[in-house]
């Protein structure tokens, strides 16, 4: 989940009171571990706080993925919807609104010593002032056999699971390993 407040500066009213009222987004994937099927449903939900409906301009909600590191940085967008502010006053932003695409096979997540592959979903909302809010959420792209974010060791290769001879201990490999490759990501 990520709750989202814009750097704004505090503006005075003419009584000299600080106004406290900044917009925010709230964006929740419905996974709690984030991690979503090639091929898959992905459904997420959001909400609008601490604004007026008549003081939005639109929201766009995307699901997308993008690359970072040695390169050039790739940027794509799988799904795209826009809501503009009659369709905002129908469905009041008070609301709690979900999203749901289905997935593409590919690129899967990867987060390799030289390059990172990230999907998330990213809502932005655009005010009457000329001011956008954006909020994001991350989260991997797995295959049914992989079931944890492709993570490089030094070598820029794939680990193999080591020791797993039957189902169970495949199980219990990738458990441990889906709960390290967590911990290293939110360093």
């Amino acid at each position: 989940m990520a709750i989202i407040l814009p750097k704004l500066s505090r503006r005075r009213s003419s009584t000299g009171v600080t106004s406290e009222s900044q917009p925010a987004i709230r964006l929740t994937l419905c996974d709690p571990n984030s991690m979503y099927l090639a091929g898959g449903e992905l459904t997420a939900k959001w909400r609008i706080s601490r604004v007026q409906v008549d003081e939005l301009q639109g929201l766009e909600i995307s699901v997308l993925w993008h690359t970072e590191g040695k390169g050039d940085e790739d940027l794509h967008v799988h799904h795209f919807q826009r809501i503009g502010d009659a369709k905002l006053r129908e469905i009041g932003v008070e609301n709690e609104q979900s999203i749901q695409c289905v997935l593409p096979a590919a690129p899967l997540s990867y987060h390799g010593q030289l390059i990172r592959l990230s999907w998330c979903v990213r809502v932005r909302l655009y005010l009457e002032d000329g001011r956008d809010i954006v909020s994001e959420s991350p989260f991997y792209l797995v295959t049914q056999l992989q079931q944890t974010p492709c993570v490089a060791n030094s070598g820029e290769e794939e680990e193999p699971l080591k020791g797993a001879s039957d189902a169970s201990s495949v199980a219990a490999s990738r458990s441990a390993q889906t709960r390290s490759v967590l911990a290293s990501l939110r360093r």
